[in-house]
């Protein structure tokens, strides 16, 4: 019965860790790897923030368009070739936050590397921080969090299930956050402490002498 209780109280955190990896790998390749090219206002007021073209002419034949679709590239004019992740950078422009270039590359990499590295349980603990950290800003991003208990109920379908998400994902990573990774990780490996279900080890403590 024990040996049971143990597998599952550390098969939880790593399916935990499995959906987090799920959720956020993927945004954080698009942001941090792709290129996206800006245009009109957004591309100048990218340019106005210090954003220079991350690609060359010759490079923009597959970049997925963030305004309109169909322009001719023009690196040097109205369209801006850039990674990904500005996408956030105008985002967090719009909102007034301070140095908005640097909370985006911020993101992108706890996206990218946290997502990654959440999975395998290396420093679970830090990394679910910053992913229930990023989740819980977005669901603040949205205004859904002015909602009132029925506006839920009147809500779509997709927009609910989409803010159930955001919930979900956070409470996954916070529980990562207190509770450790379980025995399944690196962090077990290498710390060796935890038990079933907490910080990240192997067996139970020993009773002291």
């Amino acid at each position: 019965m024990k040996k049971a209780h143990h597998v599952a109280s550390n098969i939880v955190p790593l399916l935990a860790r499995i959906l987090l990896c799920l959720a956020f790998l993927p945004a954080g390749w698009h942001h941090a790897m792709d290129c996206t090219e800006f245009q009109g206002g957004e591309a100048e007021r990218l340019r106005a923030l210090g954003v220079t073209p991350a690609v060359t002419r010759a490079q923009t034949e597959a970049l997925v368009t963030y305004g309109s679709h169909g322009a001719t590239v023009d690196s040097g004019g109205g369209l801006l070739p850039a990674r990904s992740l500005h996408e956030l950078t105008l985002t967090f422009d719009a909102k007034g936050m301070p140095k908005p270039v640097i909370a985006a590359w911020t993101v992108a990499v706890i996206e990218l590397v946290g997502g990654g590295l959440i999975a395998v349980g290396l420093l679970s603990r830090i990394w679910g921080a910053g992913i229930a950290f990023w989740a819980i800003a977005l669901f603040g991003f949205s205004g859904w969090h002015s909602m009132a208990w029925g506006d839920v109920w009147a809500t779509s379908v997709p927009l609910r299930a989409s803010m159930l998400g955001l919930v979900t994902i956070a409470t996954l990573a916070l529980f990562i956050a207190f509770t450790g990774p379980g025995a399944y990780s690196f962090d077990a490996l290498i710390f060796k402490k935890g038990g079933g279900g907490g910080g990240g080890g192997g067996g139970a403590a020993k009773p002291a002498k």
